[in-house]
């Protein structure tokens, strides 16, 4: 691997921090917000939600049209100084409306101009290690949360909501600035070529065949508008749904295991240690990908958060609570690093940045759905126990579309098989 290549690996890691940054670090305004402008916590909480939801609709329209059009270096520039200027806005908002459409402009372009940016670039950038790459360019998004979550709050606490934003401003601009002075949209822009191009790496029956084409073939894979005419596509975003839903539970998880008899202390603790396994597995999962095919990787990864409800579900010891609490973190984060991995192998790199645009909806929508949904179950039953039972449906409704979407893009394939 050459350094050029290196050179955009930490590019994908700043450009993935920047979008970590305003997810992890917004609720740390809620209580001097509300407290100073004399907003109830229900009303500053649709700030959060201004800025995620933006995001289903804006990421199918702008990764088909925005990035091909004036390229990844841009659109990250784009994402970086208009996400500077509205955290700038928020620092001097007064009005509820103010801090919502604020809100709703960083969210506009945050997961374009960052996320898809960085998955498409990986994609041009790497033939081979494609799934390591992406596990440690995914894994910087949780250091994010270490950075904002040790440094934000106390600017808050000192100096008012204000300094705070503002403190985001510099947070984000640094991150998703200096990804993009480092990006570059292809390999020819530094006069090199994609890591392993012209290797073969045939792993499974539908991956695609690297081969030494030239430069100006045309990548294998379905178009956009095939995608959407096939099967495929909608099976696996229902897949897709209902894993992020069950991905979900963290928000109630401490919760959760102060219900089962286990003290604040000891939660916080095992939480701690448990939550370093998401950063850890994000880079193992991609690597294991890399090695046994993704989706092998995919049904293991699914197969094993199934089994740690089950347990959830079964036992209030601490010890083997805390085994499953390892187990779900270390599948936590399959849908940052698995979920492109599977749609690359399912559709190819032909259009593969506006198939994966509209697909990574899925993920906003289950974002969406999934913690009021589980947390409602919680309070009409006053326990659990129907959550996990849910949580284990729709794992086994992810695993059965999964499925259907591989046993058909299998079929595909042999069809053109016998055709040829």
């Amino acid at each position: 691997m050459k350094k050029e290549h290196y050179r955009m690996i930490i590019a994908g890691m700043l450009l993935m921090l920047g979008l970590g940054i305003p997810i992890n670090g917004m609720g740390a305004f809620t209580v001097p917000v509300t407290g100073t402008l004399g907003f109830t916590v229900a009303q500053f909480s649709i700030v959060s939600s201004c800025l995620s939801l933006i995001g289903i609709v804006s990421i199918p329209v702008l990764s088909k049209t925005k990035i091909p059009k004036i390229e990844l270096r841009k659109t990250a520039f784009i994402g970086g100084i208009t996400g500077i200027l509205r955290f700038i806005w928020m620092a001097n908002s007064t009005s509820l409306w103010s801090f919502y459409l604020a809100a709703s402009l960083i969210g506009l372009m945050l997961m374009v101009s960052t996320s898809m940016v960085s998955v498409t670039m990986v994609n041009n950038w790497f033939e081979r290690k494609y799934g390591t790459v992406m596990g440690i360019v995914a894994a910087s998004m949780g250091l994010s949360g270490v950075i904002v979550n040790a440094v934000i709050p106390s600017v808050v606490e000192n100096n008012g909501f204000r300094a705070g934003y503002y403190l985001m401003a510099v947070l984000y601009g640094a991150a998703v600035l200096g990804g993009a002075l480092l990006l570059r949209d292809k390999p020819e822009d530094l006069g090199t070529t994609a890591y392993g191009k012209g290797e073969s790496a045939i792993k499974e029956p539908n991956a695609t065949l690297v081969t030494n084409e030239s430069d100006e073939s045309v990548p294998a894979g379905m178009t956009f508008a095939e995608a959407l005419r096939s099967p495929i596509f909608y099976f696996a975003a229902i897949a897709f749904v209902s894993f992020v839903m069950v991905s979900t539970f963290t928000q109630q998880l401490q919760v959760f295991l102060v219900s089962s008899g286990i003290n604040i202390v000891q939660v916080g603790a095992m939480m701690s240690i448990a939550s370093v396994a998401i950063i850890i597995a994000k880079i193992t999962m991609g690597t294991v990908s890399d090695k046994v095919g993704s989706k092998t990787t995919y049904a293991g990864l699914a197969i094993i958060f199934t089994s740690a409800f089950v347990i959830f579900l079964s036992t209030s010891s601490p010890i083997i609570l805390f085994i499953a609490l390892l187990m779900y973190y270390v599948c936590a984060g399959t849908p940052n690093v698995m979920h492109q991995l599977i749609a690359l192998d399912l559709f190819g790199k032909k259009e593969f940045t506006a198939i994966w645009g509209v697909l990574s909806v899925a993920a906003n929508v289950g974002l969406a759905l999934g913690n009021p949904v589980l947390g409602l179950l919680y309070d009409l039953t006053g326990t659990y126990d129907l959550t996990i039972i849910v949580c284990i449906a729709l794992m086994i409704i992810s695993l059965i579309f999964f499925f259907l979407a591989t046993h058909s893009k299998k079929k595909e394939y042999q069809s053109v098989e016998n055709y040829a």
